[in-house]
């Protein structure tokens, strides 16, 4: 039943891509901008809007004139995430089966896992500038290093960008790791920031200079993509200290705190409780002075990220009234995943004891030029609350992040929805609301083209449906052998020690978003049939169970 259910979908989708669905407009001026912000590793109760108790006036603005949902879903880790934003299909087509750094022996060369973003997809920014729009990105692509993988090469007419996960948000971008040196490019050529660089500003700063370098009525299509607040935790000195003091009373009491506005803004429902923390998170009692201090040191300049992200993004949406362009553009904003547990600031080719020798890591040089530091996993599952666990973990916290939607086409303005939605859906959407087709595999004989496989949420946007997915329909998860499915309100989730059983476990998120209950054995014919929907996922997309995965199956 299940089986033939996804494949009827599939048929589906193919048939209205072969039969071009939606027309193009002929007046330019008739659609849409599009402003597309994804906020690196930010938390899903970080936003003001969304609970959290940091100052972020400008997207709580933008929340009240648009919608807020509070059930979209995005891959647990970055570049995963970022190719299904890009594509509207699974990261498992477009190349992204794992990070490149990840690839495990028996999954190198197999499709789907170039570790880049591969031929078999187009990408939603090919698909609007062949349909005249102006293409635009500035910040983190982290989706292939080479020329050929370079935005510039891949539908974006300007871009600046950062090619890796992540790198210092300060101008010192040769000397902050061993053996890992940040590649930035501009329209295709290699660049380097400035010495005064810092990523939130000069991000804000590129878009707006690309979207006023044109001014011939045509539309555009901007791609903003912030690095903050994934680590290193850096801030501009004059911001260092907005939140001082602010944490000082620990993770486990901003957890109620947050819980507690969360439920006063509708966000979850009265009766949601905290998700239990993870094994390895200690007490904030039982730390002593110096460790609290240090601790709380570190959420405050994560805060203070999240605020200037605000201030930034609010300087672009100024500048978009100013040129009388912020009325005409539908703007998404939505996080890469949840806030990250990382306890020791490290990337590829560096080690701890390289960060050590390395690092001016003392309490006052926290979040300064030299400081290589993260958040920690217990202020990352209260940055998350009320979930459980954080990214990297198919566990709510990894894969459930804010959403944010406003402008023309959306008419369910100041609203809070839990509509099932998911970041395939961001791509079927922009084309829908510009009347582009989405991609025809006609028009690229020169290779095999992969459908979209994600949904146009413009119906729900609209009030003309009261969800995107129906309760048949499901999503499914796969990354470093962890998996999950999503059907309706049910989710089964996979994980390994210590973040879960080894084994599969089952929850009803209608009632229990925080995965407290484990249905497994109460609904043991349920989770047979969403087992059989993750395995018809994995042989339709290709997932390579990695081998050396913990408790895997043989």
């Amino acid at each position: 039943m299940c089986r033939k259910r996804l494949l009827g979908h599939w048929v589906f989708a193919l048939c209205v891509i072969l039969l071009g669905s939606v027309g193009q407009p002929s007046n330019a001026q008739s659609r849409p901008n599009f402003l597309l912000i994804v906020v690196d590793d930010m938390g899903y109760s970080d936003l003001a809007s969304f609970g959290g108790e940091i100052e972020t006036s400008a997207i709580d603005q933008l929340a009240k004139e648009g919608l807020r949902l509070t059930s979209f879903y995005a891959s647990p880790s970055c570049a995963p995430t970022r190719s299904m934003l890009m594509t509207g299909t699974d990261n498992h087509i477009a190349g992204l089966g794992n990070q490149k750094e990840a690839m495990t022996d028996n999954q190198i060369g197999q499709p789907g896992y170039e570790g880049h973003i591969n031929d078999r997809v187009v990408t939603v920014a090919t698909l609007l500038r062949n349909a005249g729009y102006h293409t635009y990105m500035a910040g983190k692509w982290h989706l292939g290093l080479e020329v050929e993988q370079d935005p510039f090469n891949r539908g974006f007419e300007r871009a600046f960008t950062l090619l890796q996960g992540g790198a210092s948000h300060f101008g010192d971008e040769w000397m902050m790791y061993a053996n890992y040196t940040p590649i930035y490019r501009e329209d295709g050529v290699r660049s380097h920031v400035p010495y005064d660089f810092y990523s939130s500003e000069f991000y804000a700063d590129k878009i707006m200079e690309y979207i006023d370098s044109v001014k011939d009525g045509q539309p555009f299509f901007a791609y903003l993509s912030m690095t903050a607040p994934h680590d290193p935790l850096h801030l501009p000195d004059d911001w260092l200290d907005r939140y001082r003091g602010r944490y000082d009373s620990g993770y486990e009491k901003l957890r109620e705190e947050r819980l507690e506005r969360m439920k006063s803004l509708g966000i979850v429902p009265d009766g949601t409780e905290l998700s239990r923390p993870a094994p390895m998170i200690s007490k904030w009692n039982s730390l002593d002075d110096s460790q609290r201090r240090y601790s709380s040191r570190r959420m405050e300049i994560h805060a203070g990220m999240v605020e200037n992200i605000d201030h930034h993004l609010g300087r672009v949406f100024d500048y978009l009234k100013r040129e009388n362009k912020y009325d005409n553009t539908l703007i998404l904003l939505m996080s890469d995943n949840g806030a990250s547990p990382t306890e020791v600031h490290n990337y590829p080719g560096t080690t701890r004891e390289w960060h050590q020798r390395n690092s001016d890591n003392r309490f006052e040089n926290m979040g300064q030029r030299g400081s290589r530091i993260s958040i920690g996993s217990a202020w990352a599952l209260a940055s998350n609350t009320p979930l459980r666990h954080f990214k990297g973990v198919h566990a709510e916290g990894g894969i459930r992040v804010p959403f944010i939607v406003s402008g023309p086409g959306v008419t369910r303005t100041g609203q809070i929805d839990s509509a099932f939605t998911h970041v395939t859906d961001v791509a079927p959407t922009i084309l829908e609301m510009a009347g582009v087709s989405q991609p025809d595999p006609d028009k690229f004989a020169e290779r095999d083209v992969s459908p979209m496989t994600g949904m146009s949420m413009r119906p729900f946007l609209s009030g003309k449906a009261d969800s995107v997915r129906d309760a048949d329909d499901a999503v499914a998860w796969e990354s470093l052998g962890w998996r999950a499915v999503r059907q309706g309100p049910w989710k089964a989730v996979w994980l390994a020690e210590p973040f879960g059983p080894n084994d599969w476990q089952l929850f009803d998120m209608a009632s229990d978003m925080s995965e407290r209950n484990d249905l497994a054995n109460a609904e043991r014919a349920k989770l047979g049939e969403l087992i059989l929907i993750w395995e018809d996922y994995a042989d339709d997309v290709g997932v390579v169970l990695p081998m050396s995965t913990i408790g895997l199956d043989d």
